[in-house]
């Protein structure tokens, strides 16, 4: 596109204070193509929405499956190039479709910030069936996509540390834990939450945090910090519960 049409647009990233920003976060996954969440800065939770092409991932792991066992039944490597070229555009098509649908709930609901998780080199260990669905998805071109989608709509894109983001329950409760199916996060109290949603608001809560921080001194942020919470400061277990103890002493401030 980039390459083939020469236009001009003068693209100006919005400069709204953190304040008073809503944030689009994104969890992306594998059950769920993405899990989109806004919040505001005082950690209120607007909107939400779920995204996936059921459809078309059904016809990709078919087609998997029928390329495995083609090859299997060869005894040798086969090229099978119109497999290929189906598989490559559903994959193309699901990535585009998930980066589409992210921009529009974005732009329906005022995000001027979509955040997401950094996927950078993930060294996974597991079972070979979720190596196999690790291989096939593109994190990492979806991202890449939203980004662009995103800047051209004037609104900013950035990403936050990853860790603890789905293994921390919101409300502050502490570990969740994952029994049978994998989408739902058990907390500490009993509660069963959407595990990629949960992980949304976490998201949204460290890009907040982070922008708090940048926002004042460091002896500040220290008092600001220790006021709310003896572990805030502490950035890889920050959760949504963390921002909203922030904010209310930061009005004080």
């Amino acid at each position: 596109y980039f390459l083939h049409i020469t236009y001009e647009k003068n693209i100006q990233l919005n400069q709204t204070h953190w304040t008073k920003q809503n944030v689009c976060a994104v969890d992306l996954g594998l059950t769920n193509s993405a899990v989109c969440s806004i919040v505001n800065s005082d950690g209120t939770v607007l909107a939400r929405k779920f995204i996936n092409q059921a459809r078309e991932k059904d016809r990709y792991a078919t087609m998997v499956n029928k390329l495995k066992k083609a090859q299997r039944l060869s005894g040798v490597p086969i090229q099978a190039p119109r497999y290929w070229n189906r598989l490559n555009g559903l994959r193309k098509f699901i990535r585009i479709d998930t980066a589409t649908q992210i921009i529009r709930f974005a732009k329906e609901h005022g995000a001027h910030v979509i955040v997401c998780e950094y996927l950078g080199n993930m060294n996974v260990h597991g079972a070979k069936r979720l190596r196999c669905k690790l291989h096939h998805w593109d994190k990492r071109a979806i991202q890449q996509k939203v980004r662009e989608m995103a800047h051209y709509e004037g609104m900013r894109f950035t990403t936050v540390n990853p860790k603890n983001t789905s293994s921390l329950a919101f409300d502050g409760s502490g570990k969740v834990k994952r029994v049978g199916r994998k989408d739902i996060a058990i907390f500490s109290t009993g509660k069963q939450y959407q595990a990629d949603l949960n992980a949304s608001y976490n998201i949204a809560a460290r890009y907040f945090i982070r922008q708090m921080k940048k926002s004042m001194s460091e002896t500040n942020w220290l008092r600001v910090a220790t006021k709310a919470s003896p572990h805030v400061g502490r950035t890889t277990i920050c959760t949504l519960s963390s921002l909203i103890a922030l904010r209310k002493v930061y009005a004080t401030v």
